[in-house]
């Protein structure tokens, strides 16, 4: 939280003053623009890992339950956009989570051909990280209404891991530590809404979606925001939001066979330049 603090309070340095250009809101009408925020999200991770095959179910394990990873961590977002021509931008966001623990475990699991028994210690982590980059295409404008349609693609890289003593499949029992990892590229459409009723405010939705088999992922991947936005000046804007992430599907990798359901939800704290 510290550190999400400062380095907002830093970016703020560097903005300068101007009189703003017309009466929307500098979003509508800049040609780039860099954002940074807190974002403060409920966090679920929930995945199984069957070893050289998915052809028989494993039970999916909720790490925030079972090995007490924290659901509420504090990340930090960013992004940039570029307006190349009169209707067409490109945005890129990034934001990525990290975490680890120790606990005794209270129910058996089961995680890549390893069981892990109730009673023993096991450290276990989960890493997440999202990087979305979308093109998008002004298809309709009407004064301080905006309508755009939106494709490109999410880079999923995810990974956990497991280690503690494991009873294997010859019944013996060993330390051991599993890691699966995949970084899978997945395409997605999207639409989004801006309305600016003054030069100061700025108000808005997405929503960004996939459903397919594609490559080495099957399931789906949803994005989905709701943000308001306040401009001190031509350059210099804060914002909340609320946004939504899910994917839920099958991997296929040669680092990951299983299944992966996670979740970010909660508001966003975000400052951002025009220029």
């Amino acid at each position: 939280m510290k550190t999400i603090a400062r380095l907002l309070v830093l970016a703020c340095a560097f903005v300068t003053t101007s009189a703003p250009a017309d009466d929307r809101h500098p979003a509508l009408q800049s040609k780039f623009h860099f954002d940074i925020g807190g974002f403060f999200t409920a966090r679920d991770f929930r995945a199984s890992a069957g070893g050289t095959t998915v052809d028989i179910p494993i039970p999916l394990i909720d790490f925030e339950t079972a090995v007490g990873l924290k659901d509420t961590p504090e990340l930090l977002i960013a992004g940039f956009g570029w307006r190349f021509s009169e209707n067409w931008d490109v945005g890129l966001q990034y934001f990525s989570s990290s975490r680890s623990a120790q606990v005794v475990l209270q129910d058996t699991i089961e995680w890549e051909g390893l069981t892990f028994d109730a009673g023993i210690d096991i450290s276990a982590g989960t890493d997440l990280a999202i990087t979305r980059l979308v093109f998008s295409r002004r298809i309709w404008e009407n004064g301080p209404h905006s309508v755009k349609l939106a494709g490109g693609f999410h880079q999923l890289d995810a990974g956990a891991d497991i280690s503690g003593m494991a009873t294997l499949d010859d019944q013996s029992r060993e330390f051991r530590r599993s890691v699966v990892s995949a970084s899978l590229p997945i395409p997605n459409v999207g639409a989004w809404y801006r309305y600016s009723p003054t030069r100061r405010w700025l108000f808005g939705a997405r929503v960004d979606w996939f459903s397919a088999n594609v490559g080495d992922y099957s399931g789906l991947i949803l994005n989905a925001a709701l943000n308001a936005g306040f401009a001190f000046n031509e350059h210099f804007a804060v914002g909340l939001a609320y946004q939504y992430f899910k994917v839920d599907g099958e991997i296929r990798t040669t680092g990951w066979k299983g299944n992966l359901q996670s979740r970010f939800d909660g508001p966003i704290l975000r400052i951002t330049g025009y220029w």
